[in-house]
């Protein structure tokens, strides 16, 4: 089992005054591909309350998948709130060079990479956040 550390990406929001704050979200850059192209790397938010991985429609666009022609699936997210999505197998996902074979959702109605239970949290032996610390353990 190798394990790989990571740390909170800061993201600038604004409070309930309107200043404007930093705040820790676990997001992580990573290299994907799809079946044998050339890896690119992206920002994506690890989401333990996601049931899988779902990536932006762009994201599948520029790793050169016809998304559309994947089978077309409902997910629902919060609020219940539905988004066309379309399933592809064949997807990498590299973790400092170590390839997770998996399989995403492709919606181009979602803005930010997320991966999932299904698809990565399944793929990993342990995904460990500590907040306080602002780090995340990915071991496989």
């Amino acid at each position: 089992m190798k394990t790989y550390k990571f740390y909170y990406t800061p993201l600038l929001q604004r409070d309930k005054k309107g200043k404007n704050i930093y705040v820790p979200k676990p997001i992580i850059n990573l290299a994907i591909n799809f079946k044998k192209s050339n890896p690119l790397s992206f920002w994506f938010l690890i989401d333990s309350g996601a049931d899988h991985n779902l990536f932006p429609g762009y994201l599948g666009d520029l790793l050169n998948i016809n998304v559309k022609k994947g089978e077309k699936r409902t997910v629902r997210g919060i609020g219940n709130i539905e988004i066309e999505s379309f399933f592809h197998e064949g997807i990498g996902v590299f973790i400092e060079g170590h390839k997770i074979e998996t399989n995403a959702y492709f919606s181009y109605q979602q803005q930010i990479p997320l991966l999932g239970q299904s698809g990565f949290f399944d793929k990993c032996d342990k995904v460990l956040f500590n907040r306080k610390k602002e780090e995340i353990t990915i071991s496989i």
